[in-house]
């Protein structure tokens, strides 16, 4: 028999696996056993039974073998994770994604796939397992994967099937990682239930129309969900290395007086509409920082577009500049540049620009100070790629309301609105 397994390999690239060993051929449950743990094979099952047939199944292979003391499988879930997916394409990626989040957080996922264009109206389910390598006693830690497919008119109903198969008392986490539709009833009903909701606002076709409608909810009817976003956590060291430059003291007064922020970023080849979500939570965290203040439409040009905000009753014009460089990242931020002056005794200004640069090999960034009368000085920082997983298990180590992003998220969808 094999096992399904997942191994982070030195520099930190995880990856599924299958380790083959021998087995006398079983039946009954104990074939499940083998196929769904060992194997890490979907096991088919009727909707009425999934938990009867994951509670078997656990059972099974929680019984010692013959000739061991312990059973070699530890079941292992410290809270819920809720997907919706649309298409079956989807869920190899998915599901592996989830494979290696358990490495780390271990849960049980219940995976909702949306199939409406298909016209067969049914529902199907099946339940999988994900396995860590052994430890050093020789016993895997396992958790669950339930997938649910919903087809046609019976893809609108998939919200209804979650909640009598969550583990009680334990967090659930919702995790959309399409553009959601915000206004839809599954959306809706899927969000009473969580505890916190996970997004990735690069798949956003309007990230200032979402940004203002989930900071809508964020402050109403769901004041006890948490919101987080796969970009803020890609922006995590773009902040940390921004905020250096003003950890020293001289450069610190140029904040009171920035006069042009830039920000390049990655867009989709002649792209009239192009999703700069990254960008616009980049500003909202330096505007909640700062102060700052929306006080004209962004306004759109191609690739291209500018933001005008008010910084203490004066203009600061915010320029998000598209490039090609990399269609693989798209949406990803590029270079930031704070271009600031501060007054000096004699009522003159000096101004400064400061600037954090993304490599060619998109791993390490260059930072770069230029002040009038002073050399310009540069120094290089590491800001590793990451993965969606990496992504993932920053925010779920968050676990409770982020206020800095949802301020932020508040701020962005505003830029629209003025």
């Amino acid at each position: 028999m094999s096992e399904q397994t997942v191994q982070r390999s030195p520099n930190g690239v995880e990856k599924q696996t299958n380790v083959t060993a021998s087995t006398p051929t079983q039946t009954g449950v104990v074939d499940e056993v083998v196929m769904v743990i060992e194997r890490g094979e979907a096991q088919p099952v009727a909707l009425g039974n999934i938990e009867k047939g994951l509670t078997a199944l656990w059972q099974a292979a929680g019984k010692p073998r013959p000739g061991e003391a312990e059973p070699p499988v530890s079941r292992a879930c410290v809270f819920n994770l809720v997907i919706c997916v649309t298409g079956q394409e989807n869920l190899p990626d998915v599901t592996e994604t989830i494979a290696q989040i358990t490495w780390g957080y271990p849960c049980r996922a219940i995976v909702l796939v949306r199939q409406p264009d298909d016209t067969t109206n049914q529902l199907s389910a099946a339940i999988s397992a994900h396995c860590q390598l052994p430890t050093s006693t020789g016993k895997r830690v396992c958790c669950e994967q339930i997938t649910i497919v919903g087809s046609g008119s019976a893809a609108e109903g998939l919200w209804s099937l979650v909640l009598p198969l969550l583990v009680p008392d334990l967090p659930v986490v919702l995790w959309w990682p399409s553009d959601p539709d915000l206004s839809s009833h599954q959306f809706a009903r899927l969000l009473e239930v969580a505890d916190s909701l996970m997004v990735d606002s690069r798949t956003f076709a309007n990230p200032t129309q979402t940004f203002a409608r989930m900071a809508e909810i964020s402050h109403s009817e769901y004041t006890d969900t948490s919101f987080s976003d796969l970009c803020w956590a890609r922006l995590t060291p773009w902040r940390a290395l921004l905020a250096q430059f003003f950890d020293i003291p001289r450069y610190l007064p140029y904040l009171q007086q920035v006069d042009r922020v830039e920000i390049d970023y990655e867009a989709p080849n002649d792209d009239n509409n192009p999703n700069f979500s990254e960008a616009l939570l980049m500003v909202g965290w330096l505007a909640k920082l700062l102060g700052w203040q929306p006080a004209f439409n962004l306004q759109r040009r191609g690739m291209d577009a500018q933001l005008i905000l008010n910084q203490n009753g004066s203009p600061l014009t915010v320029l998000l500049h598209g490039h090609n460089h990399r269609t693989d990242e798209l949406g990803g931020i590029t270079q930031v540049r704070l271009v600031a002056r501060q007054s000096l005794p004699d009522n003159t200004h000096r101004n400064a620009t400061f600037t954090v640069s993304l490599a060619e090999d998109y791993e390490r960034a260059t930072l770069t100070v230029e002040e009038d009368g002073s050399p310009a000085s540069s120094r290089s920082a590491m800001i590793a790629r990451r993965s969606r997983t990496d992504l993932l298990c920053e925010n779920l180590s968050v676990m409770g309301r982020d206020l800095l992003y949802e301020e932020a998220l508040e701020l962005a969808g505003e830029f629209s609105q003025k």
